[in-house]
C-alpha cells in the first residue's frame, strides 16, 4: 500500500500531476463561481471551465512524441480566447480581458504541472486567485493611488532593479571596506522598510488610533512616532496611559525592526547580536499592554491629529544620505578601532546612534564581514544604539512633551534599557 502511495504521489507521475491539475483548477474556479453568484452575473470562466483549460495543459506535455503540442494547444486556445473576446466586445458590450487572461494563464500552469513545475504552478496559481479574489481591493487602492506615491515607487524600482546590478562588487578602497554594491543594497533594505510601512500605515490606521499608527508608523521611524506622541501630550486630550503605550510600542517595533535587520544582513548570526532586541521587545510590549489596560482600552477610539507619515513613500534624497552616513560610519568605526582599539569605535557608535540606529548596526555587520572582528565586541557595537536610540526618545519626550507624559514614561523606558544590558552581560 505505501509503495503505491509513493508512486501515486511521486511529483512525476503523470496520474499525481492530473490530479493537482484539477485541484489548482477546481481552487480558482471555485472563487470566480462565488463571485458570479455574489455579483448575480452569468460568467463563461467557472469550475469546470477553468479545470478543463488546466487539464489540457497538463495532458499535452504527456505526449512525448509531439513536443510542441502544448504550444499548438496554446495557439488553439488563444485564437479561441480572440473570438470570445472580439464577441464579448461588440455583440455583449463588455469591456475587460480578465477571463480570457485568466484561460490562457491556467493553461500554462497546467503545463508546468506537467513539466514537474509542482512549486512554481502553485505560486502561479496563488497570484492569479488573490488577483480574482480581491478584485475590488485592487480597484479602491488604484483610486487612492496618488502620483507622488507611484513617483516614489518608480524610484525604489529604479535604485533596486537598475542603479544596483550595475554598482561593483569589490571595495573601491584599499582598506577594503567601500564596496558600493553592499551599501546600495542595505540602502534598499531600509528604503524598503519605510516604504511598505508608508502604505500599511496609510491603509490600515485610517482612524489613526494611537497604537495602530505607532506600530505602522515605526516601520518607517520610530523617532518620528516618539516625537509625534510627544507632541500630542500637550495639545490633544488623549490619556497619558495611552501615549504611553503607542510610545512602548514605537520602541517593540524598533527593537523587531533591528532583529529583522540583523538576520537578513549578518554572514554569521550569533543569538549574542539579536538577543537583547528579543528581551527589550517583550518588555515593550508588556508595557504596552498594561498602559493600554491602564488607560480603559479606548485606543481604537482615539484620533492623533498628526500623522505619521514620509510625504512621499520614497525619495531619493533620504536614500543618500542614508548611505553617506552609513559609508561614514563604516570608515569612522574602522579607524576608530584601529587607532583608538575598541573604545574608538565605541566612541563612534554612540555619537552615531543619536541620529540612527540602523545606520550603525548594518555597518557594524558589514565591517564585520570584511574585518576579522571579535564576536563579543560586535555585539557590543550592536547593543549600543539599541539601547542609545531607546533612551534618546525619552529626551525627545523631555524636550517636545508634558513633564508628566515623560516622568510616565521615563521608568519603563530606563527599564527596557536596562533589561537590554543585563541580557548582553548575562548572555
Amino acid at each position: 500500500m505505501e509503495n503505491y502511495l509513493s508512486v501515486i504521489f511521486d511529483p512525476s507521475n503523470q496520474i499525481y500531476q492530473l490530479l493537482v491539475a484539477v485541484f489548482l483548477g477546481i481552487f480558482i474556479g471555485l472563487r470566480r463561481e462565488m463571485l458570479f453568484q455574489k455579483e448575480g452575473i452569468k460568467g463563461i470562466m467557472g469550475v469546470r471551465t477553468i479545470s478543463i483549460f488546466v487539464l489540457l495543459g497538463t495532458l499535452s506535455t504527456f505526449f512525448k512524441n509531439f513536443p510542441l503540442l502544448p504550444l499548438i494547444v496554446f495557439i488553439g486556445i488563444f485564437i479561441f480566447m480572440l473570438i470570445a473576446y472580439y464577441n464579448g466586445v461588440f455583440n455583449l458590450k463588455r469591456i475587460g480581458l480578465t477571463s480570457e487572461l485568466l484561460a490562457l494563464v491556467m493553461f500554462l500552469v497546467g503545463v508546468l504541472v506537467g513539466q514537474g513545475e509542482i512549486t512554481l504552478a502553485i505560486v502561479v496559481t496563488v497570484l492569479v486567485g488573490v488577483f480574482t479574489a480581491y478584485k475590488k481591493s485592487f480597484h479602491s487602492f488604484a483610486k487612492n493611488f496618488s502620483l507622488r506615491e507611484w513617483s516614489g515607487a518608480l524610484q525604489l524600482l529604479v535604485i533596486s532593479a537598475i542603479i544596483l546590478p550595475l554598482l561593483p562588487r569589490k571595495p573601491l578602497d584599499p582598506f577594503g571596506i567601500f564596496v558600493p554594491f553592499d551599501i546600495w543594497l542595505l540602502v534598499i533594505l531600509i528604503s524598503s522598510i519605510a516604504f511598505f510601512g508608508y502604505f500599511f500605515d496609510k491603509y490600515f490606521s485610517k482612524k489613526k488610533s494611537v497604537l495602530i499608527t505607532s506600530l505602522f508608523g515605526s516601520l518607517v521611524s520610530s523617532t518620528a512616532v516618539s516625537t509625534t506622541l510627544a507632541g500630542e501630550s500637550k495639545k490633544s486630550g488623549i490619556s497619558f496611559d495611552l501615549l504611553s503605550a503607542g510610545l512602548m510600542l514605537a520602541v517593540a517595533t524598533m527593537q523587531i525592526r533591528i532583529i529583522v535587520e540583523i538576520l537578513i544582513f549578518s554572514g554569521n548570526i550569533e543569538m549574542s547580536f539579536i538577543l537583547p532586541s528579543l528581551f527589550m521587545a517583550g518588555a515593550s510590549l508588556l508595557f504596552t499592554l498594561y498602559f493600554y489596560k491602564k488607560s480603559g482600552k479606548k485606543s481604537f477610539e482615539n484620533k492623533i491629529h498628526k500623522e505619521v507619515r514620509l510625504e512621499s513613500p520614497f525619495k531619493l534624497k533620504p536614500a543618500i544620505q542614508f548611505a553617506a552616513l552609513f559609508t561614514i560610519i563604516l570608515f569612522a568605526i574602522y579607524f576608530g578601532k584601529k587607532y583608538f582599539n575598541d573604545f574608538g569605535a565605541y566612541f563612534v557608535a554612540f555619537l552615531a546612534s543619536f541620529a540612527d540606529a540602523d545606520s550603525v548596526i548594518l555597518s557594524t555587520l558589514e565591517s564585520a564581514k570584511k574585518i576579522n572582528m571579535d564576536k563579543s565586541f560586535v555585539s557590543t557595537i550592536i547593543l549600543i544604539p539599541v539601547i542609545v536610540n531607546t533612551l534618546v526618545k525619552s529626551l525627545y519626550i523631555f524636550i517636545l512633551g508634558r513633564k508628566k507624559f515623560f516622568k510616565k514614561t521615563l521608568l519603563p523606558i530606563l527599564a527596557v534599557s536596562l533589561i537590554g544590558l543585563l541580557t548582553f552581560l548575562i548572555f
